[in-house]
């Protein structure tokens, strides 16, 4: 279970932002385009922080996987909470590089529930690819606070 959203504050940090993504929201709308530039979307856990990246996990054999491979631009967003006013949103737009499969054992081992989604699956662990986010710019907003709270990065 992911923890609540903190309390933000102009002092929240380009580290701390990229944390609260991991931390806070369970999960995040990819947009992605496919070779003829059409516009698709896909949901997919963000399951790690690694330096300044963000970590997260997909089969090689779905369709999102070959759109990150063919147009690594991606942009991830996700909104936190039951209705308008008590709601955390952000939006990240970065680069989606397929990474080590080291970082598999890490993100099972973070996560347990990737154990029980995998339990009717052996193979599903080996179909696993691994793909880290790097950074170009985001935004979050806190409508839980009066005024609002925005805050833009450019990493």
């Amino acid at each position: 279970m992911r923890k609540a959203v903190p309390a933000l504050t102009n002092n929240l940090t380009k580290d701390e932002f990229l944390s609260l993504i991991v931390d806070s929201f369970q999960s995040v709308v990819f947009g992605t385009v496919d070779k003829n530039g059409d516009p698709f979307t896909n949901v997919a856990d963000i399951e790690l922080k690694v330096e300044d990246k963000l970590l997260f996990s997909t089969t090689y054999q779905k369709a999102f996987y070959q759109r990150l491979k063919n147009h690594p631009r991606i942009s991830i967003t996700a909104l936190k909470g039951n209705e308008t006013l008590d709601s955390v949103g952000f939006t990240l737009n970065g680069i989606a590089e397929e990474v080590d499969q080291k970082y598999l054992d890490q993100i099972f081992a973070t996560h347990p529930e990737m154990e029980q989604i995998s339990a009717n699956h052996s193979e599903r662990k080996e179909i696993l690819r691994v793909f880290a986010i790097t950074p170009i710019n985001g935004s979050i907003y806190d409508l839980r606070q009066q005024p609002i709270f925005q805050k833009a990065y450019k990493f």
